[in-house]
């Protein structure tokens, strides 16, 4: 799953009544705990899940130069 897609999903359950680590159970581990209950707050401050960097490692590319 895209981090999008955990984020709409996790929105959701979260709009629906489920705490963090219901929706946590429900993911079977796939997120971490404090990222849910992270984005759980974000939803509760802002309305919304906003991501100040993209998840994942830097991005560079691997030219002849860097090798």
């Amino acid at each position: 799953m895209k981090s999008k897609d955990l984020q709409k999903v996790i929105f959701r359950k979260y709009e629906d009544g489920d705490g963090p680590a219901k929706i946590f159970r429900d993911l079977n581990g796939s997120l971490g705990l404090n990222t849910i209950k992270i984005w759980c707050k974000m939803i509760r401050d802002t309305g919304s899940i906003q991501l100040s960097t993209p998840p994942g490692g830097p991005r560079f590319a691997r030219t002849s130069k860097t090798i």
